[in-house]
């Protein structure tokens, strides 16, 4: 009896006691760029679609939303950018966004950095998840969202 229970007891640590996809290595996080790619070859002009975001050992993060162009890597436009600074929390990386920066009321797909106009809702907030060994960062989206969520991969 005392054998089956050390064993089961031995078990339950071995469960319980691992390191799970859920802890988040700070380490990991801040020494690498983290990045989502999406090309597309069917426009005239073929380009990439890139999410980038940086997060800094002192607790800042910066993340871009560009294009690129396909063969040249030059970037060409941007959708939006935002700096502000994270936690992280129960497994979860909270992202408080100070300052966002999109395109608003305008037509076009892409602008220069510089005439992006900033968002001035006063709360913005968005939460990853470190996954799969650490090696993708994932959005994690509302229950009722209409979206995936995005996600990144380590860029070393």
């Amino acid at each position: 009896m005392k054998a089956k229970l050390s064993t089961l007891i031995a078990f339950g640590l071995l469960l319980f006691g691992c390191n799970t996809d859920n802890e988040i290595n700070p380490e990991v996080l801040t020494q690498s760029q983290w990045r989502n790619v999406i090309e597309d070859t069917a426009s005239g002009q073929p380009y990439d679609y890139v999410s980038s975001i940086r997060f800094e050992a002192d607790g800042k993060v910066y993340s871009e939303v560009f294009l690129r162009d396909l063969e040249t890597e030059d970037v060409i436009g941007f959708r939006e950018y935002f700096t502000g600074s994270f936690q992280i929390t129960n497994g979860k990386i909270e992202v408080a966004i100070q300052e966002l920066y999109t395109i608003q009321g305008s037509d076009e797909f892409y602008l220069d950095k510089e005439e992006l106009s900033l968002d001035d809702r006063t709360t913005l907030t968005r939460e990853f998840q470190l996954r799969n060994k650490n090696s993708e960062l994932h959005t994690v989206m509302p229950p009722l969202a209409s979206s995936l969520g995005i996600i990144y991969y380590r860029v070393d």
